[in-house]
């Protein structure tokens, strides 16, 4: 089922004020840790759910999970974009395959999806802010690599959401000014009002 421990040093253990903390094996056979837990029986609560969760899952299940936790990013990005309806194929179809094809499958392809953390999602963003790639665009990569991984975290690919707790690039456009008609020039010469 799983083990609880506290990782500190006190003499005594049991008594000390320390968090204690849970290790099992997930759906996908890994082994995982959480911690935090205040005292003996919410550890032993939080071990109780997932193995009743565990043991909902089938076999067969588990075991389909596991082989697409083995897939790579970029063979499953192959999979997910043809499941894309919505995109229009002349437009954000387009701006998709260019994000997967330039960004997210050079620097992500090759890692299999349960292998994909928040940390690793962070420095791939990390990674297109030091090449100078441009917020508006950082946007649009990161909501096609977010789509990608919440479509294969949904189909128990990871144990963890991939992206839980990533801040995601912000982009603000900038206010564009129109000039009152009285100012607006030409090359020096008035412009004619409309």
């Amino acid at each position: 089922m799983g083990s609880f421990f506290k990782e500190c040093g006190c003499s005594r253990p049991t008594r000390c004020p320390h968090p204690y903390t849970i290790r099992f094996r997930d759906a996908l056979g890994k082994q995982r840790e959480e911690a935090g837990f205040g005292t003996q029986d919410d550890a032993v609560e939080r071990l109780t759910q997932i193995y009743a969760e565990k043991k909902k899952t089938a076999p067969s299940v588990a075991e389909a999970r596991r082989e697409l936790g083995q897939q790579t990013v970029e063979e499953y990005a192959k999979q997910w974009r043809p499941r894309q309806r919505r995109m229009t194929e002349y437009s954000t179809g387009w701006h998709v395959d260019s994000s997967i094809n330039v960004h997210i499958v050079p620097r992500l392809g090759s890692r299999k999806l349960n292998s994909v953390t928040p940390i690793v999602v962070e420095r791939f963003l990390d990674e297109l802010e030091a090449e100078g790639v441009g917020r508006g665009n950082q946007v649009n990569i990161f909501r096609t690599l977010k789509a990608i991984l919440r479509d294969a975290y949904g189909k128990g690919a990871m144990a963890d959401d991939p992206v839980k707790g990533v801040q995601e690039p912000e982009y603000v456009r900038q206010k564009v000014v129109i000039p009152p008609e009285h100012q607006q020039h030409c090359g020096g010469r008035r412009l004619p009002s409309t």
